[in-house]
């Protein structure tokens, strides 16, 4: 079986799908990938499993009309050449333009991923945002008719596309508790007995990129105020600048590094590495996530997390009987087993978690270990493939190492909302 994986952003099909694509290999599939870009680094890691990478011309987010039947052409090429048996289409262009072109094409199975609707589908204000919503809403329900089997990563998601009747009658939507971390890869790294967090340097890391929205300007602002108390106290922020609208500029960034607020690492290769320096994982976002790769990473790692009570990002910390009650009651700030959750957008409220973390240095390691648990319980990516793999109905078995049994809670018809 030929397996053709397309996305926007060549760098997932590493990053985020490297163990996804290496089951696909292992259960006999030949694989071709395609994004927008050629990166050599991509060509030699899909080669090394016996596949091929060819790229594609395609813009990321915006929608222009030239350039995106220009990608129109190039799907319809690619498909057509390479005859593949299947589509594994990830990212909201390769969905919504993937799945209809490939139908169009021939294909005989067609699987679209939503990793994450972002800004798409943020209640809109203005007539614009409304206009852009409306028709992405239509190109969405038109594409994923086109689908054999849609994948999700939160049942908040699910929720929102049976709501505005997007699910199409009779295909099955599974969920997938976001990407999957590799729990070899990011081994825990245990607190226990740690230095720096005796001596009150607890390092706080956001790892992201760099958008208002991933709730960057809130991690900096918090960190300037609890600097005036604890100034041992690290912050680090770990990510590029990003060209979206929504992107926090590089001047704003260099303030911070200059008044000593934090320090700021750019693009890190070795994520894992970095962690296990780290004490604890902050990302306020109010983007729309599917579930942010960088916080089950943290997770894996063995970090407490400090994130916000939003879609995809709430699955990252589960929430003590207190929590929940906090929650219910509608206080910022709940309290979880490995961490907090935080209002979207509330300073105030993470600046809350940073403190009780430096009042509470004897907790960081236990709550570490419980985002340790709660990876391997929830998030390891050999649960979320063997759904994927079950779901396409992909017969070799796998090796025997990576057979795990799917979690109950993450396979989810939408008929059931």
């Amino acid at each position: 079986m030929k397996i053709l994986v397309l996305t926007a952003d060549a760098n997932t099909l590493i990053y985020h799908r490297g163990d996804l694509i290496r089951d696909f290999a292992a259960h006999g599939c030949e694989v071709v990938t395609s994004a927008a870009e050629d990166y050599p680094h991509v060509r030699e890691y899909v080669a090394k499993l016996g596949g091929r990478h060819r790229a594609i011309r395609m813009t990321r987010s915006r929608v222009n009309p030239l350039k995106d039947l220009v990608t129109l052409w190039d799907m319809w090429c690619l498909f057509r050449s390479e005859k593949p048996d299947a589509l594994f289409a990830y990212t909201i262009k390769s969905v919504v333009y993937g799945c209809v072109v490939a139908r169009l094409a021939g294909l005989r199975r067609v699987y679209a991923l939503l990793p994450g609707l972002g800004f798409t589908f943020v209640k809109p204000v203005t007539l614009k945002q409304k206009i852009v919503s409306r028709i992405s809403e239509a190109l969405h329900r038109f594409a994923l008719k086109r689908a054999d089997v849609i994948f999700m990563q939160n049942e908040d998601d699910v929720k929102l596309f049976t709501d505005l009747k997007m699910l199409p009658a009779g295909v099955p939507v599974h969920v997938t508790a976001g990407s999957g971390v590799n729990m070899d890869e990011y081994g825990h790294a245990p607190l226990d007995g740690d230095e720096g967090i005796a001596a009150g340097r607890v390092r706080f890391v956001l790892v992201s990129r760099l958008l208002i929205s991933k709730g960057v300007r809130v991690f900096a602002e918090a960190a300037r105020r609890i600097k005036l108390l604890h100034p041992h106290a690290e912050f680090h922020l770990v990510g590029p600048f990003d060209p979206n609208p929504n992107r926090v500029d590089e001047t704003e960034v260099n303030q911070w590094v200059a008044e000593g607020t934090l320090t700021h690492h750019g693009m890190v290769k070795d994520v894992a590495a970095l962690l296990k320096t780290m004490h604890a994982f902050v990302l306020p976002t109010w983007y729309r996530e599917g579930v942010p790769h960088a916080t089950l990473e943290a997770l894996a790692t063995g970090r407490p997390i400090i994130t916000t009570d939003s879609v995809g990002a709430r699955e990252c910390v589960k929430l003590t009987a207190e929590g929940e009650r906090q929650r219910k009651s509608g206080e910022m700030l709940m309290q979880g087993e490995n961490g907090f959750l935080c209002h979207p957008q509330n300073v105030a409220a993470v600046e809350c978690a940073m403190e009780w973390y430096l009042q509470h240095t004897d907790q960081i390691a236990p709550q570490g270990r419980a985002s340790r648990q709660l990876a391997a319980d929830v998030f390891d990516v050999r649960i979320v493939n063997e759904i994927i793999t079950r779901a396409m109905r992909l017969q070799a078995a796998p090796r025997a190492d990576a057979v795990v049994a799917p979690h109950p809670s993450l396979v989810i018809p939408h008929s059931s909302f």
